[in-house]
């Protein structure tokens, strides 16, 4: 499966993980709160700005 990862696709991938990607092997849960989530995305951008 080939993906876009754009600002929206991440904010879904950032909430379930599993869901969003079934083969995934990450144990990572997701971000449930949708500021955390937003907040993470925001520091992204920030830090991979040139």
């Amino acid at each position: 499966m080939a993906l876009n990862w754009e600002e929206k696709t991440l904010y879904d991938y950032l909430l379930n993980p599993k869901k969003y990607i079934p083969e995934t092997k990450m144990v990572f849960p997701g971000l449930k709160k949708p500021h955390d989530r937003a907040d993470l995305i925001s520091y992204l951008k920030q830090s991979t700005a040139s």
